[in-house]
């Protein structure tokens, strides 16, 4: 009899924490992996100074159950001094290819829920999990910040509160000249 009120016991507390631990499970929902934002390089092309960064969607899919949705475009605003620098803004599918965007800085109208910051607009996103290339020159050299802020423009399961967007850092274009 005292075994069988210890196997009782063990049952019964090995079906509660089963229970909880579901209950715990179904409540978690699927993070999706971050958009991987990467430097590529920053090199000395004649008088200027190229900045080229890629973006890659780790788990392209429709943004459920941890997926990400491919993005529409990428926004990233710089410091004056680094927008009085800037002499083109180019984006590439395959880094051999470059198509030139706009280096006007303006609000991009799609993320006014993310920003109210002016921005150099990259319309082109990613396509599956092939990278996209951004590459920005500079008549000035910067140091590179660690910690720029840029804004990623998704699909509708991406950001918060259905803002379609996300703040993500990356290593950018500081405000500071290099001195050269």
């Amino acid at each position: 009899m005292k075994h069988f009120f210890t196997l009782t016991v063990i049952a019964a507390l090995a079906t509660a924490s089963v229970i909880t631990l579901s209950a715990f499970n179904s409540k978690k929902s699927a993070t999706a992996t971050e958009y991987q934002v990467v430097c590529a390089s920053k090199t000395q092309v004649g008088a200027n100074y190229e900045w080229c960064w890629m973006i890659t969607n780790p788990n392209p899919g429709n943004g459920n159950d941890g997926t990400l949705q491919n993005i529409s475009h990428w926004s990233v605003p710089l410091s004056l001094t680094a927008e009085a620098a800037l002499v083109s803004a180019e984006y590439s599918f395959d880094g051999i290819t470059w198509y030139g965007v706009s280096i006007e800085m303006e609000r991009d109208p799609s993320i006014r829920a993310c920003t109210t910051t002016d921005v150099l607009k990259f319309n082109a996103g990613t396509v599956g999990g092939d990278p996209t290339y951004y590459r920005a020159t500079f008549s000035s050299d910067f140091t590179i910040n660690p910690y720029a802020t840029s804004y990623i423009k998704g699909g509708a399961n991406y950001g918060t509160n259905g803002s379609k967007c996300n703040v993500h850092m990356f290593a950018g274009v500081n405000s500071n000249t290099t001195g050269n």
